[in-house]
């Protein structure tokens, strides 16, 4: 998997890189420690080094991409609704709202990956729209997007 390999090594030394210059606009020390540039910069300097890591060990190796490493076209269907999906959520997210929004993910996610139970449906869309509202708002005190409709 030399290839596949040597992509997403350099792939990922990329977003570090990227990540790691806007971190470095937050403050990176304040009078009561680290600041909220602190974890962020490090987080970057730990996924570059291991992406270099990476792509020194794709360099070093080689094996060639195995015959099945890309998805065939159900395969590439599903990574096609899971993208779609997570734009739906960042479009959607204030007019909606969080609940709204995470109920009509969820069901769109169980049902592009093979789910057909009503019933698992209904337990993971109303379990990880209402629960994690409430997980968020009600037991950690975070503000969360209500939306138009009071969702």
């Amino acid at each position: 998997m030399t290839r596949g390999h040597l992509v997403a090594g350099l792939c990922f030394m990329a977003l570090a890189a990227f990540l790691g210059w806007e971190a470095t606009r937050l403050s990176y020390y304040s009078p009561l420690g680290p600041g909220a540039g602190f974890f962020p910069v490090w987080l970057c300097v730990a996924l570059a080094a291991l992406s270099l890591a990476v792509v020194l060990g794709a360099l070093r190796s080689g094996a060639a991409l195995p015959a099945d490493f890309w998805p065939d076209r159900g395969g590439a269907l599903r990574v096609v609704a899971v993208v779609a999906g997570l734009v739906f959520v960042v479009l959607a997210l204030k007019p909606l709202g969080f609940r709204l929004t995470m109920a009509l993910l969820g069901l769109e996610l169980m049902l592009a990956l093979g789910c057909r139970s009503v019933l698992q449906i209904a337990v993971v869309v109303l379990l990880g729209s209402v629960g994690s509202y409430a997980l968020f708002v009600d037991a950690l005190g975070l503000a969360l997007p209500v939306g138009a409709f009071g969702f």
